[in-house]
């Protein structure tokens, strides 16, 4: 696959520094007729592309509403004839190997889509483990690496985080999968959507620390009366709340829908006022569903951009907006820098926290070092070598090769996703899987790794994937 370089007006936008907005468009289900779908929206794009103070682009997401979606390229590329450049198209794991997605993104290319986030999927509502693994997930940092490998290369990648995790062992896994992708070719971040804007100053000093200069958007979600319904019900991974904002929430949904709207209206001003002021390059929109409401919501970061012109009126505007109240998930509360809120951007190192993390159990222990003297070579033996002990010992589900010596003897296939290089973001607030309630395989594996003093490897080294046989 090879491309001439062209203009790509997206990144230049991220490099300017010149604050911008995207509007959150969903593939649609398969069951309406691609013209009909694009019909729908094209109000919406148009309203998007015409809006006044304020400069709107478009970000395609693919199987975030219906899992039975149209290819999200094939849809992008009939709702957007012109300035495709503008816009990032998020390209999904779920349901799909890694030609599928390498066939979506040459569909992206010849259309003339370069900004790009590659996501492994979140799990289908509802289920659990088992039938999560029923499920095939694509890791995203999977085509990062294949996109890199591509002759005049005219992509432009993106990856996902979450910061919103409370449990030092949670954060870390995050964060360590985040420089992972960062390493294999991400070039912009994208968070998660969620309401506590210190954990979005966390991660911007995290990255500012360690000397990770890359442009970040942060995602806001616009809640709907269902989406806080879903919200306070569990229904919705990795988007954790605290006792205190569930009490905000619960008051609202009573409210009469104006009233409702009015609140929602002016959260999303806080927040994106507040991104802008701790370094964020744009704000993602997400739940908007007609035209009228992406015309009010522009207006209002519009608005808000011009209301709050330092960090220190904006903190106090969204401590009294949040009636300063908790925002951590009680008990889970971690923070990694001390003086959060302090300042945006503080002119010395922040002081990082004590990490204390949960430590390994003799159990672990013990079943590392049995591991690593019986499987030390699996990576490079046959699938069936010492096939019975893998399954005793680490639940082996027979892959075409062992990856066991490459993630500390934890099989990655025990993750409902099959994930090998690092978590997925939609862990819960205790740090427990998002569809049952055994910790994160990757919070283990970071404890193992960090006994052995291999860190490092966390960030550095890339797992290929591996098909079941």
């Amino acid at each position: 696959m090879t491309f001439e370089e062209r203009r790509n007006r997206f990144k230049e936008r991220l490099d300017s520094g010149s604050f911008f907005a995207l509007l959150e468009i969903p593939s649609p289900s398969r069951k309406v007729e691609l013209q009909t779908a694009v019909s729908r929206i094209s109000e919406m794009a148009e309203t998007a592309a015409n809006v006044e103070g304020l400069s709107v682009s478009l970000a395609f997401t693919d199987k975030s509403k219906f899992s039975d979606s149209w290819n999200v390229a094939e849809f992008a590329t009939a709702l957007c004839p012109n300035n495709r450049d503008n816009h990032v198209i998020y390209i999904s794991g779920r349901e799909s190997s890694l030609d599928n997605m390498l066939d979506t993104l040459k569909l992206c290319g010849a259309a003339g889509f370069w900004n790009l986030v590659p996501v492994s999927g979140d799990a289908v509502p509802g289920e659990d483990a088992k039938a999560t693994m029923s499920h095939r997930f694509t890791e995203g940092i999977h085509l990062l690496n294949q996109i890199g490998t591509i002759q005049k290369n005219p992509f432009f990648p993106g990856c996902p985080v979450n910061p919103f995790k409370y449990t030092p062992d949670d954060m870390l896994a995050q964060y360590y999968k985040l420089i992972k992708k960062l390493n294999q070719g991400a070039g912009f971040l994208v968070t998660q959507f969620g309401w506590d804007m210190m954990k979005l100053q966390e991660l911007r000093w995290y990255l500012n620390c360690r000397g990770l200069h890359y442009p970040s958007i942060a995602r806001i979600l616009v809640m709907s009366p269902e989406h806080a319904d879903n919200i306070l019900a569990g229904r919705m991974p990795g988007v954790p709340i605290s006792p205190d904002f569930r009490a905000i929430l619960e008051r609202e949904v009573k409210l009469s829908g104006r009233q409702f709207e009015s609140a929602q209206w002016r959260r999303l001003q806080i927040q994106a006022a507040g991104c802008k002021l701790l370094g964020y390059s744009a704000v993602q929109v997400a739940g908007l569903e007609n035209a009228s409401q992406v015309r009010i919501a522009c207006k209002q970061i519009a608005d808000a951009l011009l209301e709050f012109r330092n960090f220190e009126e904006w903190r106090d505007a969204y401590q009294e907006h949040m009636s300063k109240i908790e925002m951590a998930p009680y008990p889970y509360r971690f923070y990694m820098f001390e003086k959060l809120f302090s300042q945006a951007h503080p002119e010395t190192a922040p002081r990082m926290k004590d990490i204390a993390l949960r430590p390994c159990s003799g159990g672990e222990r013990f079943n590392y070092k049995l591991s690593r003297f019986l499987f030390s070579h699996a990576n490079r033996q046959l699938p069936d070598e010492h096939l019975i002990s893998k399954k005793i010992l680490v639940g082996c589900k027979r892959c075409s090769y062992c990856r066991l010596p490459l993630t500390h003897y934890l099989c990655p296939e025990r993750c409902p996703k099959g994930l090998a290089n690092g978590p997925c973001g939609g862990t819960q607030a205790d740090g427990s899987c998002e569809v049952s309630d055994n910790e994160c395989l990757h919070a283990r594996h970071l404890r193992l790794a960090l006994l052995c003093k291999d860190g490092d490897s966390l960030e550095e080294k890339y797992i290929k994937p591996a098909e079941k046989i």
